[in-house]
């Protein structure tokens, strides 16, 4: 079984600890309103969840569910310890069918590098149920980082533990992506478009050419707008006026330049054709944006 989580999650870690298995109260029926992740320190760890009984070895991992009722068995053999974590997660995890793997985009070529986009890509993260990490030692190291933090609290100490739980996670996920063959190499076509992009990003206010596209990208003109037309689902001269309409939006709202002042310093030497190519995007003129939105 697999658990996916998106990337955007909040994780809050409620309590953390090392517990040894040896323990009586270990054999009791646990269970409580958080998720909880734990890994072997050492040792052999007999626990069921439900019905189901298992053995987890050192370096071995359950992710179980909020009220998940589970305890130790095998209480006549010599147990080892375990880490701990319980955490809540918003939104909350999900049930990942593996069958969907081939399905999963690991590597999102996505908008997000788009100024002008309110699109958050969550990607997910899969995180197996019952695991074997394969970087046992940087795990545990990593557990026993969570539990010292927890245990002596200063400072920001829950925001410490949510970085170290989130890092703890993700080591996990990293090592099923290595475990599941999942091609997880970037387009080189996608590498292309986040160059072009962070330039676009950075000089909209200025002339840009396609001459000086090329020269810099090292690609022909041609085919850097089918890479950011594939990409972006827009063009590349439609991104410069979303740039610049963006920019401008803010200086109308927060100065009082003139429209032909914001026009000349967002890139726009002919203040008629910047409310032309304002009122396109915008569907109002700038001055009728400015009297209409309270100033910042």
């Amino acid at each position: 079984m697999y658990y996916s989580l998106s990337r955007l999650s909040s994780l809050d870690v409620k309590w953390a600890d090392l517990f040894d298995a040896n323990s009586l109260h270990f054999f009791g029926r646990h269970h409580n309103p958080h998720y909880e992740l734990i890994v072997i320190a050492d040792g052999t760890v007999h626990l069921q969840t439900g019905e189901a009984r298992m053995s987890l070895q050192a370096g071995e991992s359950l992710l179980m569910m909020p009220w998940e009722t589970h305890s130790g068995w095998n209480s006549h053999e010599k147990q080892g310890q375990f880490f701990w974590v319980q955490f809540s997660c918003d939104p909350c995890l999900n049930e990942f069918v593996l069958d969907r793997a081939s399905e999963l985009n690991i590597v999102h070529a996505e908008r997000t590098e788009l100024r002008t986009t309110d699109i958050l890509h969550e990607d997910l993260l899969v995180v197996p149920r019952q695991f074997h990490s394969l970087q046992r030692y940087k795990l545990l190291g990593l557990f026993e980082d969570l539990v010292e933090t927890m245990k002596q609290p200063k400072g920001y100490f829950r925001f410490h533990a949510t970085l170290l739980l989130g890092e703890i996670l993700r080591l996990m996920a990293g090592d099923f992506l290595k475990q599941s063959d999942l091609d997880t190499a970037f387009p080189t076509s996608y590498l292309t478009f986040r160059k072009l992009v962070n330039h676009l990003n950075n000089f909209y206010d200025s002339d840009i050419s396609k001459e000086t596209l090329e020269r810099l990208l090292d690609r022909n003109y041609e085919y850097l707008c089918q890479v950011f037309k594939k990409y972006a689902g827009t063009n590349i001269h439609n991104y410069i006026h979303q740039l610049k309409t963006q920019r401008a939006k803010h200086l109308l709202r927060s100065t009082d330049k003139s429209v032909q002042e914001i026009a000349g310093e967002v890139g726009y030497p002919d203040p008629f054709y910047f409310s032309r190519m304002f009122k396109k995007i915008e569907g109002v003129a700038p001055q009728h944006y400015r009297n209409k939105e309270p100033m910042e």
